[in-house]
């Protein structure tokens, strides 16, 4: 089994509060929280239907066992560095593996953690997420976020917006049409999104 945890989250959002207002033709502040919500959801699903981190941010990779092949591709590109790939024992003692061990691979999406010739992983003494890596991701700060993803984010954001209070239907149930990522959004996010699934 492995899991991605966040440990780091990025820091501000790819689009301001005023670029939101401007483009959902919001003049006053009576709904900024409301609005400041909806960035930060917007680029949480973003997020997840691209398979990829937007700002930087700090993942850790966990897994029972080391990888069966020389590479392993980390979830959630453009990857930028690796911090640290450590296993741990039975009494939860980390052992850093040598960065000499291996290289990043970062011209590709998703980027991988590859071993240099001679190398193998390390086998971790812990049964359970034994075996870590600590690693950042994103494209960098708002500037750096492609502007299809950005407008993409911000026709979502003004869907939910011209939506909001409208999500749900007489029998209780969400309204998919309410809460679905709108077509011109997904049309703009297409170029960007990861075909092989890692998410």
């Amino acid at each position: 089994m492995s899991a991605l945890l966040l440990i780091t989250p990025p820091v501000g959002e790819p689009v301001t509060l005023a670029e939101a207002k401007a483009h959902c033709r919001v003049d006053s502040a009576v709904d900024d929280a409301l609005l400041g919500s909806l960035i930060t959801a917007a680029r949480l699903i973003a997020e997840v239907t691209l398979g990829r981190a937007l700002l930087t941010q700090t993942l850790r990779y966990v897994a029972d066992t080391p990888p069966p092949t020389a590479a392993l591709e980390l979830p959630r590109p453009p990857l930028q560095s690796i911090a640290h790939i450590k296993t741990y024992d039975e009494a939860d003692a980390p052992t850093v593996f040598a960065a000499s061990n291996y290289f990043t691979d970062n011209a590709n999406a998703p980027g991988r953690v590859v071993l240099r010739a001679g190398a193998s992983w390390p086998v971790p003494g812990r049964s359970a997420n034994g075996f870590e890596i600590q690693y950042v991701a994103g494209y960098g700060v708002a500037a750096d976020v492609p502007a299809a993803i950005k407008q993409g984010i911000l026709a979502h954001i003004a869907h939910l917006y011209a939506h909001r209070g409208d999500d749900l239907q007489r029998e209780g149930q969400p309204d998919p049409r309410a809460i679905a990522i709108p077509a011109d959004a997904l049309a703009l996010y297409a170029p960007y999104r990861l075909l092989r699934g890692v998410a």
